[in-house]
């Protein structure tokens, strides 16, 4: 039976299998994504565990799973397991990207063996739908063909269901950010989706879910860090960094330096090359087998890469977050503390963070510097890299910062 949008037909069978195709046409470059939510009596969701997408594709008793292969993504549903206070299922199409649903061959909702629905596209501009609703009725269930559009994309279509993602400013909701994060996450490196659901938490418990800043990564590379090149510690704190970054800035593109006795900026860390990438950098243009980055020499030297970074970013329009990793060996105390003065006039903040090392200097005592116009650093130390968990370390370098941003704006350093 075909639906037409607005009829309704009775369910007579508790196990649905729901298939949502959406073919694209030839110039369309934009990503498709079902999804569905599972409402209350209010049409609003109780929770996270609700929404059931790409990255989240089962309710936790089991009631209702998603699965995607190429243009077309099906949904299982088992009503006898819905919970009682769930009264409807929406089920729900998202354009992530330029294009709006005009651009999609066909969109098409088929509950199998039972109904199909297929949406009229003409001179249509919206980028999210609702396609359908498996609700209560009486003691029983129907399905609803909707065709709802929403011009907005997934922050209407979620301020529909109840999620709250308004902001005052420009930034894009926290909620949208998070989901499109987790989506690129989940196509190009999997195994970092714990580290981008352990960072979201902890930039909320900081109260910095609706930050933006530009991170950038600097790395020592004299021979005393040669063992945590090796065991892999550093390759695992740019990979949390790059996932902060991504967090942050909303895009994967991070910025990197490494620094010995000379500085080298490196490729942008993105998600196509941050497996394996610290080796890669090691192991390119390699003479002296003694280096721990090629051609850059022996022992720590980091005024030059401070000043570098400032040059850089002196004039951003995001605030800069630097992630500088060292193990120590600090003598150049005086050059680094005008270098550190001097930065707190532009919106860059220092999180130093010693890996392994010691004798910390003047970056362990920063705190206390007071010749600078505001507290632009903070410094901690991870003796054992193996024995701390993702939470702290997230909390770690998150600590100081919303400080730092409140500050500068009231000094008119950040708008």
């Amino acid at each position: 039976m075909e639906l037409q949008s607005g009829q309704n037909i009775a369910l007579t069978q508790n196990l649905l299998r729901i298939t949502v195709s959406y073919p694209k046409a030839a110039t369309f470059g934009s990503d498709v994504d079902a999804s569905a939510f599972m409402l209350t009596a209010h049409n609003k969701v109780r929770g996270d565990d609700d929404f059931i997408f790409f990255n989240q594709p089962a309710a936790p008793n089991g009631s209702l799973s998603l699965t995607t292969s190429g243009e077309r993504s099906l949904f299982s549903l088992d009503l006898s397991k819905i919970d009682a206070d769930i009264t409807k299922i929406a089920i729900t199409l998202v354009i992530d990207g330029p294009e709006s649903i005009s651009g999609l061959q066909q969109i098409q909702l088929n509950v199998e063996g039972v109904a199909v629905f297929n949406v009229p596209l003409a001179d249509r501009s919206e980028k999210a739908l609702i396609l359908g609703e498996v609700y209560r009725h009486n003691s029983g269930w129907k399905l609803r063909a909707t065709g709802q559009g929403f011009n907005g994309g997934l922050e209407p279509l979620a301020v529909n269901f109840g999620v709250d993602v308004s902001s005052p400013s420009p930034v894009p909701a926290p909620v949208i950010t998070t989901v499109s994060l987790e989506k690129r996450i989940q196509e190009k490196a999997p195994r970092l989706i714990s580290l981008a659901k352990t960072a979201t938490v902890c930039l909320t418990k900081h109260n910095l879910q609706s930050a933006r800043a530009k991170v950038v990564f600097v790395v020592g590379a004299s021979g005393s860090l040669a063992d945590a090149f090796t065991n892999g510690n550093v390759q695992a704190m740019l990979e949390r960094a790059a996932v902060l970054a991504m967090q942050l800035e909303g895009v994967d593109n991070m910025e990197m330096w490494g620094f010995a006795n000379k500085h080298r900026k490196y490729p942008n860390v993105t998600l196509d090359n941050l497996e394996g990438y610290v080796a890669g950098i090691r192991n390119s243009d390699r003479i002296d087998e003694s280096e721990v980055l090629p051609g850059l020499g022996y022992s720590n030297n980091e005024p030059p890469i401070l000043e570098e970074i400032i040059k850089t970013f002196e004039h951003c329009d995001l605030p800069v977050y630097v992630v500088f990793i060292t193990e120590g060996n600090i003598s150049r105390t005086r050059a680094i503390k005008d270098a550190i003065s001097r930065s707190s006039h532009y919106p860059i903040f220092w999180k130093f963070v010693g890996l392994g090392g010691r004798d910390y200097g003047i970056l362990a005592e920063l705190e206390s510097l007071t010749d600078r116009r505001i507290n632009n650093s903070h410094f901690f130390a991870v003796d054992d890299f193996s024995t701390l968990s993702d939470e702290r370390l997230y909390d770690l370098l998150l600590e100081a910062f919303k400080d730092w941003t409140q500050a500068a704006k009231q000094e008119r350093i950040l708008r």
